[in-house]
């Protein structure tokens, strides 16, 4: 006899020459230009069914900014940030494109994460007669969907998903209708506060963080200027107080957004950070000065952090 049971569905350069190489050389980050991508996740629709005690679509997105941390070059701003910017009557699972990108606005995010919670279940198949004895599998399913917005253009610049499907082959043997233990654990997996270490070892908990690495490729994508330019000696071209041109475009990969630190090319040193604010021609885009206004000249180089 077989049967097929859903449990938790209801738990749910190219030439170097002397500055290049002080580039390379350079030993440590200066404290005051730090070109890190601010990011904001908000909560997460969910549409998976998950009838447990585990708050998902919160908890979701709280494991994924975890995540994201790990990057150096990557700031999540708190989830409750996004509470306290809400207007009168708005869902913060319901949010539509536009109110994420005007809560990512006011909050000074560069990028916005808004999702939707597809899947996220366990399954148990039985083999064998429940009531005298037989094997047990379990199989657990999470799919996230997420839209990456950007308040700078105040427009949607990606979609990616994750998905993990997890099987326990090592079937546990059931007698007389009694549950084996990892039935028994899994059980009590409410029990477990969301995204701590003891619920990252369930295989549940191994399929929520296979998925979501998958979309922390996505998002460090989109936040990160490429570290190979076509452009052999990026530079600034142009500038007047905080708003300039630079020789990098289409043809280098940068994407209204990203973030350059900018070195002097006297002293070799850090001295500011610029963000590509549009992107013009295959080697020019117009820049806005974020740190260093005073410093930067004409001809200062450019490095992605």
């Amino acid at each position: 006899m077989l049967r097929t049971t859903t449990i938790l569905g209801w738990f749910r350069l190219c030439r170097i020459d002397l500055f290049g190489l002080a580039l390379l050389l350079y030993p440590l980050r200066s404290a005051a230009f730090q070109p890190e991508a601010v990011v904001l996740i908000v909560p997460f629709a969910d549409h998976s069914y998950f009838r447990g005690s585990w708050d998902i679509s919160r908890g979701i997105p709280q494991v994924l900014g975890e995540l994201l941390q790990q990057d150096r070059n990557i700031v999540v701003l708190p989830l409750d940030m996004v509470d306290s910017l809400l207007t009168a009557g708005e869902d913060s699972t319901t949010l539509s494109e536009a109110q994420a990108l005007r809560i990512g606005d006011n909050a000074g995010a560069d990028l916005v994460v808004n999702g939707d919670i597809r899947n996220f279940s366990i399954k148990r198949f039985n083999a064998g007669n429940p009531s005298l004895g037989g094997y047990t599998s379990y199989t657990a399913l999470v799919e996230v969907e997420i839209q990456l917005l950007q308040p700078l253009s105040m427009s949607q610049v990606g979609t990616a998903a994750g998905k993990a499907e997890i099987t326990d082959r090592d079937l546990g043997l059931t007698l007389l209708g009694k549950p084996t233990r990892k039935e028994a654990a899994l059980l009590e997996l409410n029990e477990v506060p969301f995204g701590v270490e003891r619920f990252r070892q369930t295989i549940i908990g191994k399929a929520t963080l296979d998925a979501l690495q998958q979309l922390t490729k996505e998002i460090g994508a989109k936040t990160s200027p490429p570290h190979t330019l076509q452009q052999r000696e990026p530079k600034v071209l142009s500038l007047q107080e905080t708003e300039g041109f630079v020789n990098l475009g289409l043809a280098d990969k940068v994407e209204i957004g990203h973030k350059f630190v900018v070195y002097s090319r006297q002293e070799m040193k850090r001295i500011g950070v610029v963000q590509i604010v549009e992107v013009l021609a295959q080697h020019l885009s117009r820049i806005l000065v974020l740190e260093g206004q005073e410093h930067i000249q004409v001809e200062d180089a450019l490095a992605a952090p």
